[in-house]
C-alpha cells in the first residue's frame, strides 16, 4: 500500500491484510494507493507498470479529496477481474466513500475483486 496518509496505524494493517486475502483468493497481486496523482487513468497505468509484475497484478487508486477511484489490471489479471467485476467492485467502493467510510469501501471492494479473481479448480474425472 503506497501512500495512505491520514490512515491510523490499525487501519493500514487492516487495508494490509484485506490486500493479502485477496491475493491469497484470487492468485492476483493487489496494489492500493491513497492520495492525489496526477495524469488520471494514464497515472495510474504508469504506477502498475513500476510493480514487481504489472501482467498478474491489480492497481486500485483513490483520491478521497477529488473523489476519484481507477481499478486497473494488468494484461493477464484482465482475464478473471473483467470490466463487470471491476465496475460492481467500483461500485461496492463508492457506496461507502459516499457515506465516508473509505476503509469500508475498500474492504468491499477489495472482497469483490478476489472473490471475482478467484482461481478456477480444475477437476479430473475419469474417462469412462
Amino acid at each position: 500500500m503506497r501512500s495512505g496518509e491520514g490512515l491510523s496505524e490499525a487501519q493500514r494493517a487492516d487495508l494490509e491484510r484485506l490486500l493479502r486475502v485477496a491475493e491469497e483468493q484470487s492468485g492476483l497481486a493487489f496494489s492500493l494507493y491513497i492520495g492525489p496523482w496526477e495524469d488520471g487513468r494514464s497515472g495510474v497505468e504508469r504506477m502498475l507498470s513500476s510493480l514487481a509484475d504489472p501482467d498478474h497484478s491489480v492497481m486500485i487508486a483513490v483520491d478521497p479529496a477529488a473523489r476519484q477511484l481507477e481499478i486497473v489490471t494488468g494484461r493477464l489479471a484482465r482475464i478473471p477481474l473483467d470490466d463487470r467485476a471491476c465496475g460492481l467492485a467500483g461500485l461496492s467502493m463508492t457506496t461507502s466513500f459516499s457515506a465516508g467510510d473509505l476503509v469500508g469501501g475498500l474492504r468491499d471492494g477489495l472482497t469483490v475483486l478476489g472473490e471475482h479473481g478467484r482461481r478456477q479448480r480444475v477437476h479430473h474425472v475419469e474417462q469412462p
